[in-house]
């Protein structure tokens, strides 16, 4: 019996669509995503073929030793300054619909963009069973242009996916408000692979921001703790790791005025292995952001037993208090300052906090956990395909 669940697994034919893949940071946390979750499915066994788009001339395709192709579609900005939403490209939602005919379920990183919405409204002449996810970022807008959009293009979109795929229960309520039923939503988790390399205390104590310098994010306020941190005595290094996305400069005055512009390193974007090091060797990750759905560097973190001081606005935050492998803080400097302080003064706190976030990481948010999980709901997806138009098989694009 084993043995033919295997076989069809292996015969399970996955399409993933993760939007804008780059270069480089344009890429973001929805593309991480993107390319975990294939990994993951090709590891258990599933043939996968990823499609994301790319501002300028896309990379080859990728071919790895697993069943596992990546594919790059061009994008292009209609007009100077156009951003996510803004870009536009009919390579990737062509590719979308072709590909999908030879597809058994199309997993589809559903954004309010150009690429993802066009190619979920071809798939729907396919016949293949469409799962989306949408990362927390389809919610309800009073924007004028928005809601515009909502109702003569998004209403369509949300009628296509046989099953929708949620990380929190804010994102389920949102998608309610947009007109999906509940009944067609499943929870998922987020995950990274087990890593090679695991956190070690360092002697020379670093607390270390790694993620897009924005807004969200609050780098400034990261800055600002960690001064009121070196004012009350607390002996440290603070290195802020990640692209600019508007607070660099900012982040940089703050530095430039603290009286403690030796304490502070800013490096830039990195790559994921030098994040990974870079977690490896850190005292503490903190992640003080406003409303942050389900922040991918915490999984990271946490699978490296890296200590975690984490705002209370993390959806993250709920598993990890119930585990007991983070401090919650509020997203505020004074609280901050003052958590970085008690963990840097506790050796086992610290030590204790390791050992369960590598727990729970196992626990929750293995990849192999993941590949299980999508693997069951792409199953119900299938079953539930009531009323769609008779699949139309086609050769895919070699």
């Amino acid at each position: 019996m084993a043995d033919d669940q295997t076989a069809q697994t292996r015969q399970l034919r996955v399409l993933q669509i993760g939007g804008l893949a780059g270069p480089g940071a344009a890429a973001g946390g929805v593309w991480a995503v993107a390319r975990m979750q294939s990994a993951a499915l090709a590891a258990a066994g599933a043939a996968v073929e990823l499609l994301g788009g790319w501002l300028g001339e896309p990379p080859p395709v990728e071919r790895g030793s697993a069943p596992y192709t990546v594919r790059y579609c061009r994008v292009r900005r209609p007009f100077p300054g156009a951003k996510l939403r803004g870009l536009a490209g009919l390579a990737l939602p062509w590719h979308a619909a072709v590909l999908g005919r030879s597809a058994d379920v199309v997993h589809v990183h559903l954004c309010r963009d150009f690429i993802t919405t066009a190619a979920t409204l071809l798939l729907r002449r396919t016949g293949v069973p469409v799962v989306a996810q949408s990362h927390g970022m389809l919610v309800p807008s009073g924007a004028a242009p928005v809601r515009v959009f909502d109702r003569f293009i998004l209403r369509h979109v949300l009628r296509v996916p046989a099953l929708w795929l949620t990380l929190t229960a804010q994102e389920e309520r949102d998608l309610q408000q947009l007109g999906v039923r509940r009944s067609r939503m499943r929870r998922v988790v987020n995950a990274v692979p087990e890593p090679v390399l695991r956190w070690s205390d360092p002697e020379q104590q670093v607390f270390l921001f790694a993620a897009r310098l924005a807004a969200r994010k609050q780098p400034a306020v990261f800055v600002q703790a960690a001064v009121e941190a070196l004012d009350a005595g607390l002996d440290a290094r603070f290195v802020l790791a990640g692209p600019d996305q508007g607070e660099a400069a900012k982040v940089r005055a703050l530095i430039a005025r603290s009286g403690h512009a030796e304490r502070f390193e800013l490096t830039g974007e990195l790559t994921p292995d030098e994040v990974q090091a870079a977690m490896a060797r850190c005292t503490a990750f903190v992640l003080p952001s406003l409303n942050e759905p389900y922040p991918m560097a915490v999984i990271e973190a946490a699978a490296l037993g890296v200590p975690l001081i984490v705002s209370t606005e993390c959806g993250l935050a709920p598993e990890l208090e119930l585990a007991g492998a983070a401090v919650l803080s509020e997203p505020s400097a004074g609280a901050l300052a003052e958590a970085m302080r008690k963990l840097g003064a506790d050796f086992q706190a610290r030590s204790d906090l390791s050992a369960r976030a590598v727990d729970l990481h196992r626990t929750v948010w293995s990849a192999e956990k993941l590949a299980q999980d999508l693997l069951s709901r792409y199953a119900l997806a299938g079953s539930s395909r009531h009323g769609q138009r008779p699949r139309r098989r086609k050769a895919g694009i070699r």
